[in-house]
């Protein structure tokens, strides 16, 4: 069923069926000539499929077609607040230009019921010139007001945004935060049937975005259809009966919305736990250390000592043994160290001690400790082994850390130390600060 019969127009005020676009872009070169990196690329097959090449007059013009939305359907009904989450560059602004207008489909139709006031790019159309208040009038007009309209709400616009003393200024000589204020007021104050918001609410100081939220909510009680793009989870959470994540202009996965969210914050951890492996130069069956596969980007990989006793591999597992660069505060983190003695080793070699170190980021060791510290009594050392730290709680919050691993003699001369040997991570979806996030309880007792 399509938007033509008179129930949908009623009950939808979106209206979606097998909406695609997609952009052309264009790559100038000499006919005829190329480079090793063309001819790499070519060869890797890294040049976009989707492409037309055409020469004229020795030019060679190469057509790149990018799909940031392919076949999308889908009906918002009235009144309803829908998210729109996915990484950057998966289509989201791209469609809701579509739903205003500023984009034209390539294939598919759109129905909107009601009118839309769009907070996209705040403060486009506004000319540096004008005033404010010519501005707002401009704007107004460009929202489907009419003139007297927009000039009874113009002194409740700049009293929300709160430049009432400047609004006879050009607004060139206004701050991006009052460029930004007044473009959130004029779109809100004409009282749209629907709303579409791209990530506007993380610009503007606190107690501005306070009163944005609540204009939101309010709009929400009112009845009126919020379409909302956010990275801010906790808000498409807050306000949203149901969640659409674009993945690459194409739906991923649709509805619930602590389901969906849960569903791409999964596949984000997987996709960055994926790239701290690359980043070692390793796969996660991987147990070779050499320096220069390790160093990552946040960290200096460093090894000296005199390798007597070699480390010869580093791995970091989960609980169930799965190979793992991304844990959370309450995983179990298991370290494998593999070690071989090397011809000539002494007496006093195979006494070592082994040893390990957490560093965060910025430079910070949040935990380090060895088997002598411990009193750890180490078996006699055979020609190779491999070395189990259990961590059954790492308990530190969100950020990036890096893994020393370390073997000495006991009086501290370094037989083998790699610093920062593994880059891993912790995430945490909560705000809390610092470096440890420790058991805890809250506990209150009231007296009358």
């Amino acid at each position: 069923m399509t938007s033509d019969g008179n129930e949908n127009r009623i009950d939808y005020a979106i209206d979606i069926v097998g909406l695609s676009k997609r952009f052309r872009r264009k790559t100038l070169g000499p006919s005829g000539y190329t480079t090793l990196k063309s001819s790499l690329l070519r060869g890797f097959g890294l040049f976009s499929a989707d492409r037309q090449v055409t020469a004229q007059n020795g030019v060679t013009t190469v057509e790149n077609y990018t799909t940031v939305l392919q076949d999308l359907t889908m009906r918002i009904p009235k009144g309803s607040s829908v998210g729109v989450i996915g990484r950057n560059g998966s289509g989201k602004s791209s469609f809701l230009k579509l739903l205003t207008g500023i984009y034209q489909p390539d294939a598919g139709k759109i129905s909107v019921n009601g009118r839309l006031a769009a907070l996209i790019e705040l403060g486009a159309g506004f000319h540096p010139d004008f005033s404010g208040r010519e501005n707002i009038i401009l704007g107004g007009i460009m929202y489907g007001l009419s003139r007297p309209q927009i000039e009874a709400r113009i002194a409740e616009i700049a009293h929300f945004a709160e430049l009432t003393e400047v609004l006879d200024d050009p607004v060139r000589t206004y701050s991006s935060g009052m460029f930004m204020r007044l473009g959130f007021s004029l779109a809100i104050h004409t009282y749209p049937d629907i709303l579409l918001v791209d990530e506007v609410l993380a610009v503007g100081d606190a107690a501005f975005t306070n009163k944005c939220k609540d204009q939101l909510s309010q709009l929400r009680r009112d009845g009126k259809t919020l379409v909302l793009v956010s990275h801010d989870m906790d808000a498409i959470a807050r306000w949203c009966d149901e969640v659409l994540w674009l993945h690459q202009g194409i739906v991923r996965d649709r509805g619930e919305p602590r389901r969906v969210i849960d569903h791409y914050l999964e596949h984000i951890e997987h996709g960055e736990e994926s790239e701290l492996f690359e980043l070692s130069g390793k796969t996660a069956e991987s147990s070779s250390v050499e320096p220069q596969q390790l160093a990552g980007a946040s960290f200096e990989f460093q090894r000296w000592g005199s390798r007597e006793i070699e480390i010869t591999g580093v791995r970091l597992f989960d609980r169930d043994g799965e190979p793992r660069r991304l844990f959370h505060p309450e995983s179990e983190v298991r370290i494998e160290i593999d070690y071989i003695v090397n011809e000539g080793a002494s007496a006093a070699d195979r006494e070592a001690v082994f040893g390990i170190g957490i560093n965060r980021s910025d430079g910070v060791m949040v935990h380090g400790t060895n088997t002598d510290i411990e009193r750890v009594q180490i078996p006699a050392l055979g020609r190779s082994g491999t070395v189990h730290y259990i961590i059954q709680r790492i308990g530190l919050l969100d950020g990036s850390y890096a893994l020393d691993v370390a073997v000495h003699r006991a009086d501290g001369y370094p037989l083998d130390y790699l610093k920062n040997s593994v880059q891993f991570a912790v995430r945490w979806h909560q705000k809390q600060v610092g470096v440890f996030l420790p058991q805890h309880e809250w506990r209150f007792v009231t007296h009358v």
